[in-house]
C-alpha cells in the first residue's frame, strides 16, 4: 500500500497537504469521483472522517462527500438501496441478515473489529436499578437501535449463555442517544450501549454496565462494514476500489492515532471533546478476514435470523481488499 508522511491531524485540518510517496495523485479535482457516502453517528465512523478531512479521499482520485444519517445502519441501508448514496456503513449482522434475504449488498472495507479482549458494548441498566444480572432480564424491556441489529441478537445469545430465557424479554427500539433517559425515567430495564454514548452515560453516574454482551458471540468477529450493491460495484468498480484502498489506509492510521483523532468526531458527533477523550474505540481493520464473519452467520442461523447458513465469501466485493495467499 502506498504510504502518507504523517503530521499531526489538526495541522493538516488546518490546511497543510500530505507529502505523501506512491499515492495516486490528482492535481486537478475535476478529475476525482464523485461518491456521496453515508455515516452514522458512532466511532465507527472516524476513519471516513479521516480520510474526507485530511485529503487521503483525494489522494486516490475521489471526491467523497460524507453524509450525516442520524438513524444509524438501517437508515443508511435504505439509503444504498435507493441509490440516494453510492456507500454507507452498517453493522456487519444487518448485512448478514440482508444478503440472506437477497438484497445485493456487498462489502468493501471492514469499519471495526469486536475483540472480547478490549470489550466495549456493555448491557447498561440505571444506576439505582436493582438488576444485575443475566437472569434479572427476564421478562425485562430492553431497548436495540433496530429489531435486526447485531445488539439484539448479542443480547440473546448473552442471557442464553448465562442462565436467562431470551425469549421472555420485550425488545424495543430506540435511538442510542435517548437510552440514558429513557433508563433514568424507568421506560426500559435495560440496553446494549456502545461509544460515543457509553462512556459520557457511564460517567454521569445514572448508568452501569451489568454483562458485555457482544462476548457471547465470539472473541473476535467483524463488527461493521462500508458497503455498497454490487450493481454498483458492476458499474462503478474504478471507485470502488479506490475506495476500499483508501478506507484500508485509514483505518490503519486511525487505529494508531485515535487520541489525536478524537477532536473530530466529537465534533461530528456532537459531543465535548473532554467527555470522549477516554472513550473506548473498536479495533480498525484493513483487510477482510472471512472467518471473522461466520460467528456472526451462525448466531443469526441459532436464532432465525436467517434462513440458512452461506460462506462469508458470498458477501465480500471482489473490489475489496483480502489477504494474499
Amino acid at each position: 500500500m502506498p504510504r502518507i508522511a504523517r503530521r499531526p491531524f489538526l495541522e493538516l485540518l488546518g490546511g497543510f497537504a500530505f507529502a505523501g510517496a506512491g499515492a495516486p495523485a490528482f492535481a486537478d479535482t475535476s478529475e476525482a469521483i464523485s461518491l456521496r457516502v453515508g455515516a452514522g453517528l458512532d466511532v465507527e465512523s472516524t476513519p471516513v472522517l479521516y480520510a474526507a478531512h485530511s485529503g487521503l479521499f483525494e489522494r486516490y482520485g475521489l471526491k467523497v462527500e460524507v453524509v450525516k444519517i442520524p438513524g444509524g445502519g438501517t437508515a443508511i441501508a435504505a439509503a444504498v438501496a435507493g441509490g440516494g448514496i453510492d456507500i454507507g456503513k452498517a453493522s456487519t449482522f444487518a448485512l448478514v441478515a440482508a444478503h440472506a434475504k437477497g438484497v445485493p449488498f456487498v462489502l468493501l472495507a471492514p469499519g471495526a473489529y469486536y475483540s472480547a479482549d478490549k470489550p466495549d458494548i456493555p448491557l447498561v441498566v440505571a444506576a439505582n436499578s436493582p438488576y444485575h444480572t443475566a437472569k434479572d432480564m427476564n421478562g425485562k424491556t430492553i431497548a436495540v437501535v433496530s429489531l435486526s441489529t447485531t445488539m439484539r441478537i448479542a443480547t440473546q445469545a448473552w442471557m442464553d449463555q448465562n442462565g436467562a430465557d431470551s425469549s421472555s424479554v420485550h425488545f424495543v427500539e430506540l435511538s442510542p442517544p435517548a437510552v440514558p433517559a429513557a433508563l433514568e425515567q424507568g421506560r426500559i430495564d435495560a440496553s446494549p450501549l456502545s461509544e460515543p454514548i457509553l462512556s459520557p452515560a457511564v460517567n454521569s453516574g445514572k448508568v452501569r454496565p451489568i454483562g458485555y454482551v457482544y462476548n457471547a458471540l465470539g472473541k473476535h468477529f467483524e463488527l461493521a462494514d462500508w458497503f455498497t450493491t454490487s450493481d454498483f460495484v458492476a458499474k462503478h468498480r474504478d471507485a470502488a476500489v479506490r475506495f476500499a484502498r483508501a478506507m484500508q489506509e485509514a483505518n490503519a492510521y486511525v487505529g494508531s492515532h485515535e487520541a489525536e483523532l478524537t477532536p473530530l468526531i466529537a465534533s461530528y458527533v456532537g459531543i465535548d471533546v473532554a467527555v470522549l477523550s477516554k472513550m473506548r474505540n473498536p479495533e480498525r481493520g484493513t483487510i477482510y478476514e472471512p472467518s471473522l464473519i461466520d460467528p456472526l452467520i451462525e448466531v443469526a442461523l441459532k436464532y432465525k435470523a436467517i434462513p440458512k447458513a452461506f460462506p462469508a465469501v458470498e458477501l465480500i466485493s471482489d473490489a475489496a481488499i483480502k489477504p494474499s495467499r
